[in-house]
């Protein structure tokens, strides 16, 4: 079973990361530099962080985020299911911002899975950063700007 899962989540095709869902996840964080402010981003690179994302947890400090990142340019989509707080979403292409949606709410308590809100992309995105709402407006984050990853 095992052998039959490394072939089809292998490291060496498409997707260069090693995600199997049942093993655990390694956590890995970069320095993001946005407009000579340096963020701590947690990198969701596999399916199985993105599909986690930041949900049940309960904050992010303030110079902290979650940068999904992609293999290939795409039109994607997020909702806030199982979110605690509000959120800025940053749509990047290559390392430049395209679109920002600031202020989204998580769900309503006791609201429905089906009835939450599908937030996407306008263009192909390579990479989204979730921040604190509020954060964008905070940073003088614009359309445009460029962003810088490290280690």
């Amino acid at each position: 079973m095992i052998a039959i899962a490394l072939v089809f989540f292998s490291p060496f095709g498409n997707n260069p990361k090693l995600d199997l869902p049942f093993l655990p996840q390694v956590t890995e964080f970069k320095t993001l530099d946005l407009n000579g402010t340096k963020l701590k981003v947690e990198i969701a690179d596999t399916s199985s962080k993105r599909n986690k994302g930041l949900s049940d947890r309960s904050s992010l400090k303030e110079n902290e985020g979650m940068l999904f990142v992609y293999n290939r340019p795409d039109k994607v989509a997020f909702w806030m299911k199982g979110m605690k707080f509000p959120l800025d979403f940053i749509w990047i292409k290559v390392d430049k911002i395209v679109d920002i949606l600031p202020n989204v709410p998580p769900p309503a308590q006791g609201q429905k899975d089906q009835d939450l809100p599908i937030y996407s992309s306008k263009e192909l995105i390579d990479k989204v950063l979730e921040v604190n709402a509020g954060a964008a407006q905070r940073l003088n984050m614009k359309v445009g700007d460029t962003i810088k990853l490290s280690p």
